[in-house]
């Protein structure tokens, strides 16, 4: 084979991964999987920050981020809420039953919405997550010189 490449001494900058900051972002659903836990299901959710919208941290990625769909106990009924207003930002309309292995292929590229925070792990380190999900504003993309104007009024802190 006769692959070849430049190297370039100038580029290995190290530089540290720059976290998404805490907001209201547009985003494509990049990744959704079916998952259970402790008898129930939920979907593990992947975003990628939307580069057809002006906004702060184009391209990034924001993965693993548990969407709950049934809850119990004191958690059933906003486990219910939240579960809905994903599935409307998702496009979801009506009442209906849904097959949720549908639902993990069908929700794949659908823009939405979301709200990220910091949020630690088991070892203290702080990750960004989505922590909510709205309809888009934008669903069909944004001219490339079109802003997000995102207020006060938005945020939830």
């Amino acid at each position: 084979m006769g692959f070849k490449i430049t190297f370039n001494e100038e580029n290995a900058v190290s530089s540290e991964f720059e976290m998404v900051k805490e907001g209201k972002f547009e985003a494509t659903i990049i990744s959704a999987e079916l998952q259970e836990f402790n008898g129930e299901p939920n979907f593990s959710v992947g975003v990628e920050i939307r580069s057809d919208v002006v906004q702060d941290h184009q391209g990034a990625k924001i993965l693993y981020n548990t969407v709950y769909l049934i809850g119990s106990g004191q958690w059933a009924e906003s486990t219910e809420r939240k579960r809905d207003v994903f599935l409307k930002a998702c496009g979801y309309r009506g009442k209906q039953e849904l097959d949720l292995e549908k639902v993990e292929k069908e929700i794949l590229n659908k823009n939405v919405l979301v709200t990220v925070k910091h949020k630690p792990n088991k070892e203290g380190k702080v990750y960004p997550k989505v922590t909510w999900f709205d309809e888009t504003k934008f669903p069909t993309g944004a001219a490339a010189n079109d802003k997000v104007s995102v207020g006060e009024d938005d945020l939830p802190f």
